[in-house]
């Protein structure tokens, strides 16, 4: 069955959210399923239910954004034990979140998405929850401007 045919027709299947967060300071990836009550296996791994709220990314904006918002009494603990795993590794390499939706098959998702903790505002807490964002924009790659240094730009030192 292919989406097309899924979303016309109601399909009483099961229908998973996953949601999975990489860095190379984690132990193991945190493998996540949205709204169930036991562990799933999805794609050949054991997801763990966690209730959230998911914004999906738009297909049609130019730069596709998550939301997740997860109960903080839940999972806070957790999520603030992961950073600082990070901090005490001192990497700046971003955590990779991989969301994918699955529908009849369990071994492979029908929808999936690549996507990067966003750098500012990535990791939001407050009294009820734990908010992430998610974006496809990876802040390791992003450019940095030349550092000037007059030995090599020797033309501007007659300015």
């Amino acid at each position: 069955m292919d989406k097309k045919e899924f979303w016309s027709t109601k399909n009483p299947g099961p229908q998973y959210e996953a949601v999975v967060f990489t860095n190379s300071a984690f132990a193991a990836p945190i493998r996540l399923v949205s709204n169930v009550f036991e562990a799933v296996s999805l794609g050949g791994h054991v997801h763990q239910p966690v209730p959230m709220t998911i914004k999906p990314p738009d297909k049609t904006s130019t730069t596709a954004k998550l939301t997740l918002a997860f109960p903080r009494n839940v999972v806070g603990r957790e999520f603030k034990r992961q950073l600082g795993l990070l901090r005490a590794a001192g990497t700046r390499e971003p955590i990779a979140v991989q969301y994918a939706v699955y529908f009849d098959d369990l071994a492979a998702p029908k929808v999936a998405w690549q996507l990067f903790v966003a750098e500012d505002g990535g990791v939001a807490f407050n009294a009820e929850a734990v908010q992430v964002t998610a974006t496809v924009d990876n802040p390791a790659r992003r450019s940095g401007a030349i550092i000037y240094e007059p030995g090599v730009f020797t033309g501007l030192e007659l300015i």
